[in-house]
């Protein structure tokens, strides 16, 4: 039985008032089941030249099926928007 992944878009950096923190993300999910289940997985984000960054899903994140993603190094900010690969 093939493992199947999930998709999500970056959406936002996780912040506060007075900063943002660079190592994590929020992710929209498609459904809140979705994000329960993904909850510990690992998540990949791939760049057109092959560049690939790693992180794993830590959290929920509000009540729409969001989760939040650390990243092994900082995300850069010109892929807000862009689509990310949940491994389960």
């Amino acid at each position: 039985m093939a493992k199947t992944e999930l998709i999500g878009k970056v959406t936002a950096f996780r912040q506060s008032k007075f900063k943002q923190d660079s190592y994590q993300t929020i992710v929209q999910m498609a459904s809140l089941d979705v994000a329960a289940k993904a909850i510990g997985a690992r998540a990949v984000w791939l760049r057109e030249d092959g560049v690939r960054i790693l992180g794993r899903v830590v959290a929920r994140h509000g009540s729409n099926g969001a989760v939040r993603v650390r990243w092994n190094r900082g995300f850069p900010p010109q892929a807000l928007g862009s689509q990310v690969k949940i491994l389960p």
